[in-house]
C-alpha cells in the first residue's frame, strides 16, 4: 500500500493526504502525564522500534547494547532509520530529551545541498497526515519526502548534528519545503563526547513553520552517508517525551 501511495499518481495522493490532516488550538490547556521514555530500557522495548529502509540504499547498521540502555550506529554510504510511535498528544508531551554521541561529522556535509544531506546523527520529529494510513505508513513518508522529495504533504522536523550550520540555525530540507533542518550540535569540537539535548517541539515548530502543529505520530533516529559515500559512527540513548504543564506559548517568529 505505501509503496502504491508515494509512487503513485501525485494527485491522488495528495487529495487523500490532506483529508486528515488537523491543527492544534492556540488555547491548549496544559495536562499532567508522566515522563516515558521510547523503547530504550530493554531489548525487547528495542523491538518497539521499526526499521525505515530506502530503494536501491545500503542500510546502516544499528545496534542496540541491553547492559547501557544505548543504540549504536555505522553508516557506510548507506542510508535508513529506526522509528517509533509518539506515545500521546503534544498536550500531554510537549518535550523531547535525549543523548547522542559521534565519532566525526561527515566532511562532505552540508544541509543547504542535497549532495551534503547526510549527518552523523539526527531525530526527525514526524507530524500525521492522512488519518487513513497507518502510523507507519505516515512515518515512512515523511522519511521518503526528506531524502527523495516526494511531494507528500505533512510536516518534518529535523534535529541534526551539523557540519557547517551554526547552531540553532533552521533551514528547508534541500530535498522538500515540508521538512526542516534544526542544528543542535554542530562540528567535531565535542565529537566523542555524550551530549545531552532537550528541545521543546511546540516552540521549535512554531519557529520553523509558523504554525500550530498538527499532531505527531512517529519519533525517528538516523545515521546516514549515503549522499557524501563516507562511513560515520553515532550512539543514541535515553530518548524521553516529557510533560511540561506550565509550559509558555512561544512568540512567532
Amino acid at each position: 500500500m505505501f509503496t502504491e501511495l508515494l509512487f503513485g499518481n501525485k494527485e491522488n495522493l495528495l487529495r487523500t493526504a490532506f483529508a486528515g490532516l488537523w491543527v492544534l488550538t492556540a488555547g491548549m490547556a496544559p495536562v499532567q502525564a508522566e515522563d516515558v521514555q521510547l523503547g530504550f530500557q530493554n531489548a525487547a522495548a528495542w523491538t518497539q522500534w521499526e526499521k525505515i529502509t530506502f530503494p536501491r540504499t545500503a542500510e546502516t547498521q544499528y545496534i542496540f547494547e541491553e547492559k547501557t540502555q544505548t543504540v549504536c550506529t555505522l553508516a557506510e554510504d548507506s542510508a535508513s532509520g529506526m522509528a517509533i510511535e509518539f506515545p500521546g498528544t503534544l498536550e500531554e508531551y510537549p518535550l523531547l530529551s535525549w543523548e547522542w554521541k559521534i565519532d566525526r561529522v561527515l566532511a562532505k556535509g552540508d544541509a543547504r545541498k542535497k549532495e551534503g544531506d547526510d549527518y552523523a546523527a539526527r531525530i526527525y520529529i514526524n507530524f500525521e497526515r492522512d488519518a487513513r494510513l497507518s502510523w507507519w505508513e505516515r512515518t515512512k513518508a515523511a522519511v521518503f519526502e526528506t531524502f527523495y522529495g516526494q511531494d507528500i504533504p505533512g510536516q518534518t522536523l529535523n534535529f541534526i548534528w551539523a557540519n557547517q550550520l551554526e547552531i540553532g540555525k533552521i533551514v528547508p530540507s534541500p530535498y522538500t519545503e515540508h521538512a526542516r533542518m534544526v542544528a543542535l550540535q554542530r562540528g567535531n569540537d565535542r565529537a566523542g563526547e555524550w551530549i545531552q539535548q532537550e528541545v521543546n517541539i511546540l516552540q521549535w515548530h512554531y519557529q520553523a513553520f509558523e504554525a500550530d502543529p498538527p499532531p505527531v505520530h512517529s519519533v525517528a533516529i538516523m545515521t546516514d552517508s549515503d549522499d557524501t559515500g563516507e562511513t560515520v559512527r553515532a550512539c543514541f540513548r535515553n530518548i524521553v517525551v516529557k510533560s511540561n504543564t506550565a509550559l509558555p506559548r512561544p512568540p512567532i517568529h
